[in-house]
């Protein structure tokens, strides 16, 4: 799969358009689809630009490699599925979470995930 094919696919996912896209961006609808096209390729500054509204990596867009988004804030912006009050509560859940981990220094963001379990315990 290409870069190209990789941002359609993610693009449509999030039910976004081109134009949404090229607005988002500040670039123009045929500049986006050039790049979808394999036509043209995004500039070392839009990339992470791109990612970010896409909500993936930038890893994603040139290789496929699915990982981990470190930061989960611009995956949750990026989620059209999502309203604008459901973002904002999320986007606040996200940081009181960052800010009470760092506070107590006690649990970091990668093992975050373990807290469920041993709260079960």
């Amino acid at each position: 799969m290409t870069l190209g094919q990789r941002i359609i696919k993610r693009r449509k996912m999030l039910k976004i358009t081109q134009q949404e896209l090229a607005q988002a961006l500040g670039v123009t609808p045929q500049h986006i689809s050039f790049i979808e096209q394999a036509k043209g390729s995004p500039s070392l500054a839009l990339l992470p630009k791109l990612a970010e509204e896409l909500g993936v990596t930038v890893d994603y867009l040139l290789t496929g490699k699915e990982s981990t988004i470190t930061d989960i804030i611009p995956a949750i912006k990026a989620d059209k599925t999502l309203k604008l009050k459901a973002k904002r509560l999320l986007i606040g859940l996200v940081e009181e979470f960052r800010s009470v981990a760092i506070s107590e220094g006690n649990i970091s963001l990668e093992n975050a995930g373990d807290c469920n379990q041993e709260e079960s315990k």
